[in-house]
């Protein structure tokens, strides 16, 4: 539905104060079939001019009956707030979730999720209750690296500073490796809250984000990452990572895969006879109104890059769509997200969608239940690297490569190497 910009001047009357609409979204979030109209409305203190809202509410108008309900946010003040709905619970009736950024040098942000099942409003998500939940302690150790233990999940991660440069380990290590004096950082409260349906079946899961700051905030050491589902009454963890910052480096062996793959490694692979495919370079608005359906990815919020390659992997003559997304909201340590794309009457249908994917993606000649196998590089993680083989069930393909079956050592593979681009060096299109 188009919307006329001047449509968020409108001013609303509230106990005699002037409220502007701030965002709005339309959806069926009481579960009776019909559309509903959710607003955040707030005031603007400082002005037009100013980017800062407060006394942010959020109002629905029932579309059945025109009945109105105003929801007060505990934490109500801050910058950019805006809206999402979608169904978290999996009961078929969008959710409403709410964003604030705080403004703060801590890059944090307010969030909310709320069931409006029935017209009873009902807070399935407080970022408040996640920040007391998912705290961590953040401790800098011998030998250039830092450890960062989950209190929630009771996962210890280990980070380490030699890409942080001479100047910065002298300051803190002698030249031993050893620490000069104890030090801890911290973890920030939840910066980043993005809903993603992992799973493609119309449910969508959060993806958490958090900061890890070292000495001192702006001693940014990487982010916690946790994935969290609807789990009857909570939002639960399922999957949680850390991912690190870095520099660039030897572009060959941190990036590419190109030169590792052309050779037999050590399992006596053969890729010899691969072909390397380069992405595509032509923007793809319809592609990238699909992908960002499927992830909850908004344009100007979201900083993700995408590369793409067209190829015909179950046999009719129409390539499908392969979409490899690269940036903070779809990567984590183990690598990043990928989906399959199905062109239907002009429609890009999905087909199947990936975590932890590295480029290049080897479409083998092998086929299984008619769509060609899939071979991806598994790393990350503390686990030893390997290829895995990804084989299409009559439905779809796996979503995870890290638990599939290896290649087989001694295997020669032969295909194209899709999305076969060095990421450090290569741009991709902007989201």
């Amino acid at each position: 539905m188009y919307f006329n910009p001047m449509y968020f001047q409108r001013k609303i009357e509230i106990n005699n104060k002037e409220h502007y609409v701030l965002d709005f979204k339309e959806g069926d979030v009481n579960g009776d079939g019909i559309a509903d109209q959710v607003y955040l409305i707030g005031e603007k203190t400082f002005g037009s001019e100013s980017p800062f809202r407060e006394n942010i509410k959020l109002k629905i108008i029932d579309g059945k009956t025109n009945r109105e309900f105003i929801i007060p946010l505990k934490e109500n003040a801050g910058y950019n707030p805006n809206l999402f709905l979608g169904d978290f619970s999996g009961d078929k009736v969008e959710d409403i979730l709410i964003s604030i950024a705080s403004g703060g040098s801590g890059g944090f942000g307010f969030y909310y999720i709320y069931s409006f099942l029935n017209n009873k409003p009902n807070k399935l998500f407080d970022f408040e209750k996640f920040n007391e939940e998912y705290q961590c302690y953040v401790n800098y150790i011998d030998n250039y690296k830092v450890e960062v233990i989950s209190k929630k999940t009771n996962i210890k991660y280990i980070i380490d500073l030699v890409y942080k440069g001479e100047e910065y380990l002298a300051a803190i290590y002698n030249k031993s490796g050893k620490l000069n004096k104890p030090i801890k950082g911290w973890v920030n409260p939840l910066g980043g809250l993005y809903p993603i349906d992992f799973q493609g079946d119309g449910v969508y899961e959060l993806y958490a984000v958090q900061r890890i700051a070292g000495r001192y905030n702006a001693d940014g050491l990487g982010y916690v990452q946790t994935s969290l589902k609807w789990d009857k009454q909570a939002f639960e963890h399922f999957f949680q990572t850390v991912g690190v910052f870095g520099e660039k480096g030897n572009v060959q062996e941190t990036f590419s895969r190109r030169d590792y793959i052309v050779e037999k490694n050590e399992d006596g692979i053969d890729f010899s006879k691969i072909q390397y495919r380069y992405s595509e370079t032509r923007k793809n608005i319809k592609l990238e109104d699909a992908f960002a359906k499927i992830y909850g990815l908004q344009r100007g919020i979201d900083k993700v890059k995408y590369y793409y390659n067209k190829i015909d992997i179950d046999g009719d003559g129409i390539p499908e769509i392969f979409v490899y997304l690269v940036g903070i909201t779809t990567c984590g340590t183990g690598g990043c997200s990928g989906v399959i794309f199905k062109e239907v009457h002009g429609e890009y249908n999905l087909l199947s969608n990936f975590t932890l994917v590295n480029n290049p993606i080897i479409i083998s000649e092998n086929k299984t239940n008619g769509y060609n196998d899939l071979i991806m590089y598994v790393s990350g993680g503390g686990i030893k690297p390997f290829y895995a083989e990804l084989k299409f069930d009559g439905n779809e393909y796996p979503l995870n490569p890290s638990i599939q079956p290896k290649v087989p050592q001694g295997r020669k593979v032969k295909g194209i190497a899709i999305i076969s681009d060095d990421i450090s060096e290569s741009k991709g299109i902007d989201f």
